[in-house]
């Protein structure tokens, strides 16, 4: 609209679409051009257009760039500012947390916690994993699908949730859905879950899967099925799920009731001891009832907690539902461990059920963009969880080296003389060193492995950017091998393509010819790091980092080869907690006899020249020639806590 004063205010989506098709250069813009059925309503289309913003400027976003290079301007804007993808990344991000938050008004006004849940569930829990049909789509709003019979109700749950889709066009009906599910999840007391968005709908009724799909509460079981806990399994086996995620995503009957008009089972408008009267099935003691009748699962029925496994177990009296699909929990010698498990320990119910219910609401979904996206930075919790998982291979692999040198050289590329609103193309942490060209950039050579290496740890904490996976990696690669604990933040977001890729160079060399004007390795140090905004005390502290790891000649340039020296083959004990550990190779050479132990040896080697077999580039020696790395270099030689802060 800035580009293009001349039409006005663009006052709903209609209007939106008749501009775009202008722009597309299909005919002239008028604003009674309406693209496709019209179907809002004089309420939708009377809306603000600070509504539709957000999630126009990210779809336009191609559109707009073509218009900019047409222009000659380099990138869009917005309010006269120029706006890179980020920008838009993050409207789009504010939008949902503005859904969110729309969502839990909604159901804490309500009490629709189960209803949504449920509708989330028969949405996502129709996908087949060896056709690729089915899964959360949106595909539930559509009739035949919505008319099935295991979907009895649930119109009521797409009329609520049309109050919300009315004020978030740009939201799609799938991420509404599961959104709406997580959000009713995590109010009713259950964890958060770390959820994904980005999810395209699906246009129309071709598109539902057929009728069978989901759970039947008893027998006759389905495709000959002979008994309960065949039929779950057939069910969830299919969706590529395991037995303890069927035991997991089954204690979410810890909310809600079953209908007789509706599944056959429970109860009707009589309710039993639970849902009818004066009860408060909320767990924070607010009134919260919905409709009277149906049976619950639990005593609290609008509070989630592991009260499902704990009743079940106790075979509780006849006011309470327990299907054979229930009960099979506890009988079945696959299931019973995690039944028990999660009875005795709610904390444990909650990690499993939260990271069951993010890999429900994914299944079959297609993104845009093409990763989704994550509206939340990743819980306390979960980086505590995932630094542990990193302890455990590092310990295990010795990998420290290699993963301090690969968050190394994805943050050390940075440009602190590029202004912030060029990121990420200023260069930094944020994970670029994943995209070709940088990986095969030639100071990066063999850092393939490293990441290699925390692919799967990635895959199990999808909501931890690969900027903070790195960064966590290298901090607790240091820790692990006896150096101090480094007081990390995270949050880090990270590049998205390989055009953020920072050039070639801006790394630190081992030895001459030096690049650019610098003449002495000092000088080169100094180009490098004051180019980062860092001191020459942060240039000395920062080279003790190699105490840690080995040089590779045919990486660097310089080192040794496979067959190594004394330090780097056989059976040193060169870990400080004097565990063997060796790396996953021989071969390289050293900067120190113990390269998988974290102290203050560099220097003292540093200082001695290196010693027999023991590796020292220009760059380390000038710590100790020149006048101003000296002192710190002396320091650290002698005061290892000087140098561990």
């Amino acid at each position: 609209q800035s580009c293009f004063p001349s039409f006005g205010v663009l006052s709903g989506p209609a209007e939106w679409r008749a501009a775009v098709i202008c722009l597309l250069g299909e005919k002239p813009f008028d604003k009674r051009l309406i693209f496709g059925e019209r179907r809002e309503s004089s309420r939708q289309e009377s809306l603000s257009l600070d509504r539709h913003t957000t999630h126009k400027m990210s779809t336009l976003w191609k559109l707009t760039q073509m218009c900019c290079d047409i222009a000659g301007n380099t990138t869009p804007t917005m309010n006269g500012q120029h706006m890179n993808e980020e920008v838009v990344r993050e409207m789009r991000r504010q939008t949902f947390r503005d859904c969110r938050a729309e969502l839990a008004k909604l159901i804490n006004e309500t009490n629709c916690h189960p209803i949504m849940v449920r509708l989330a569930w028969h949405d996502a829990g129709t996908y087949d994993c060896k056709t690729a049909v089915g899964g959360a789509n949106g595909s539930i709003r559509f009739e035949p699908e919505i008319n099935h019979g295991a979907n009895a109700g649930l119109k009521k749950g797409l009329e609520l949730l049309q109050l919300i889709k009315d004020k978030f066009l740009d939201v799609s009906w799938a991420d509404l859905i599961q959104m709406a599910s997580a959000t009713a999840i995590e109010l009713a007391g259950g964890p958060r879950i770390p959820m994904k968005y980005g999810r395209l709908d699906v246009f129309g009724g071709a598109d539902c899967p057929p009728e069978g799909n989901l759970p039947a509460g008893g027998a006759p079981w389905p495709a000959g099925a002979d008994g309960p806990q065949k039929h779950i399994r057939d069910i969830f086996y299919r969706m590529g799920f395991g037995d303890k995620e069927i035991v997991a995503l089954s204690g979410a009957h810890t909310l809600g009731r079953a209908r007789t008009d509706r599944s056959g089972f429970g109860a009707g408008d009589e309710g039993s001891k639970y849902t009818a009267g004066d009860v408060k099935p909320r767990g924070d003691g607010q009134e919260g009832y919905g409709n009277p009748g149906g049976k619950s699962w639990t005593p609290n029925w609008l509070k989630f907690d592991n009260s499902y496994f704990t009743v079940l177990k106790d075979k509780m009296n006849g006011d309470l539902l327990a299907l054979d699909t229930d009960k099979c929990l506890f009988e079945d010698a696959a299931f019973k461990p995690f039944a028990e498990k999660y009875a005795a320990d709610e904390s444990a119910f909650f990690k499993d059920y939260a990271m069951a219910h993010k890999a429900l609401s994914e299944l079959g979904s297609k993104w845009e963009p093409a990763d989704g996206m994550y509206i939340d930075p990743p819980t306390v919790e979960r980086l505590q969880e995932c630094q542990e998982v990193l302890k455990k291979m590092v310990d295990e692999v010795n990998c420290h080296p290699i993963l301090i040198r690969l968050a190394w050289h994805d943050s050390g590329t940075y440009d602190a003389k590029m202004p912030m609103t060029d990121w990420p193309n200023c260069g930094g942490a944020n994970g670029s060193i994943r995209f070709e060209p940088e990986i095969n950039h030639g100071a990066n050579a063999g850092l393939q492995n490293a990441l290699n290496l925390l692919k799967p740890i990635k895959a199990s904490f999808p909501e931890i950017s690969w900027a903070d996976l790195m960064q966590m990696a290298s901090a607790t690669a240091i820790e692990v091998a006896g150096g101090p604990k480094i007081p990390m933040r995270y949050g880090r977001l990270d590049a998205w393509a390989p055009k953020n890729c920072p050039k070639e160079g801006n790394l630190p060399a081992g030895g001459a010819p030096w690049p650019g004007s610098a003449s002495t390795p000092q000088q080169h140090l100094r180009d490098v790091f004051h180019r980062m905004g860092l001191s020459d005390k942060d240039i000395v502290a920062l080279s003790g980092a190699h105490t840690l790891g080995r040089a590779y000649k045919f990486r660097s340039g310089f080192g040794l080869d496979e067959k190594g020296c004394k330090y780097t083959t056989g059976k040193c004990l060169v870990r400080k907690d004097g565990k063997e550990g060796h790396g996953q190779t021989d071969g390289g050479q050293s900067w120190t006899p113990k390269w998988l132990s974290f102290d203050n040896s560099y220097f003292t080697y540093c200082k001695q020249k290196g010693g027999e077999d023991l590796l020292s580039l220009d760059t380390d020696q000038c710590l100790f020639e020149d006048a101003a790395f000296k002192p710190f270099a002396e320091k650290y030689a002698t005061d290892e806590s000087a140098f561990f802060k």
